[in-house]
């Protein structure tokens, strides 16, 4: 009962966009402010703390987005994991799902793996305050400094989609948070896209990717970290690295190409302020969404994709 609710809200039908949403808070996502720090930018709320680096918004509209995300990336991949860790899953283990957002992953888990126990763990508090499954709970914290959770307890730790949440030592200094709490044996999962160049993009959406590269670097972020996760993963001291790579097609191709199209258009929104600053044009609403449908338009018509990338490593069983 509980994930048939659950389910039928991320897959609820109608002609709104998101952003047509906005104005209205999600039927099962609130989001507390209390005890957190932010601040309102042309209607979006974002996370305001000093040591918080992650550039997209913290309100319902991005949770909105991010469980668009979930869906392209399952379908895409046609799965929710790629660590070897199903049998450790139904025997039950402890999931650390870092970086959690709104907990679309944690929940179909938790539902999957009822044996296991699912702890989501987010900057901001974005993830549902009443229903959940009783195998999943939550702790605010910053994956970039330390981990609520003793040394070698973890069986398992996600975590996907930080490209523009972390620059290099803070991501480095969360890997080496992942390695200190998993159990000897236990498995990491990093997912991450490569927005520093499209395959096949056509001159709008070139000319956006530069000016993402251009404000990501200038916050030390890595635009192609999914191009140096075997390194990191290795760097820190983990083993049996694998890594898989697709191309997500944008604005063809069927419905990955279609939620994933929905999710950069909403992504782009959510930048619209930074992308204005250098380019006032994109002040006006009407301007901005023009350059959204052109840039729709030549996904189509060049084939556009993007590159995710998922790698998966275990820490060793002897140190």
């Amino acid at each position: 009962m509980f994930f048939s609710s659950l389910l039928a809200f991320f897959k609820r039908k109608g002609t709104r966009s998101i952003h047509e949403q906005h104005s209205s808070s999600s039927p099962l996502y609130s989001q507390s402010s209390e005890g957190r720090n932010f601040h309102i930018v042309e209607g979006r709320r974002f996370n305001n703390d000093d040591d918080v680096r992650y550039i997209l918004p913290n309100d319902d509209t991005e949770a909105d987005r991010l469980h668009l995300q979930h869906w392209a990336l399952k379908l895409a991949f046609r799965c929710n994991y790629l660590a070897p860790i199903k049998k450790s899953l139904e025997q039950g283990i402890h999931v650390i799902d870092s970086g959690c957002g709104p907990a679309t992953w944690a929940f179909e888990m938790a539902n999957d793996y009822p044996n296991s126990q699912f702890t989501g763990v987010d900057i901001s508090f974005v993830f549902p305050e009443t229903i959940r499954p009783p195998n999943v709970d939550f702790q605010i914290c910053n994956i970039a400094k330390e981990l609520p959770f003793k040394s070698d307890s973890i069986g398992y730790v996600h975590q996907r989609l930080l490209v523009a949440g972390l620059n290099r030592s803070e991501f480095e200094a969360s890997l080496k948070e992942a390695f200190r709490v998993l159990k000897p044996g236990g498995y990491i999962e990093l997912g991450e896209p490569n927005i520093g160049a499209y395959e096949k993009s056509g001159p709008t959406m070139a000319k956006i990717s530069e000016k993402m590269n251009a404000m990501l670097r200038s916050r030390g972020m890595i635009p192609d970290l999914v191009n140096h996760l075997e390194g990191f993963l290795k760097d820190v001291g983990f083993i049996n690295i694998h890594q898989e790579k697709k191309l997500i097609p944008i604005n063809h191709s069927g419905k990955v190409g279609e939620l994933w199209w929905q999710d950069s258009v909403e992504s782009m929104r959510s930048f619209k302020p930074i992308m204005a600053r250098d380019n006032p044009a994109l002040q006006d609403t009407e301007t901005f969404e023009g350059f959204i449908k052109k840039m729709g338009e030549e996904c189509i018509e060049y084939s556009a994709y993007i590159s995710f990338g998922i790698a998966y490593a275990q820490k060793p069983l002897a140190m």
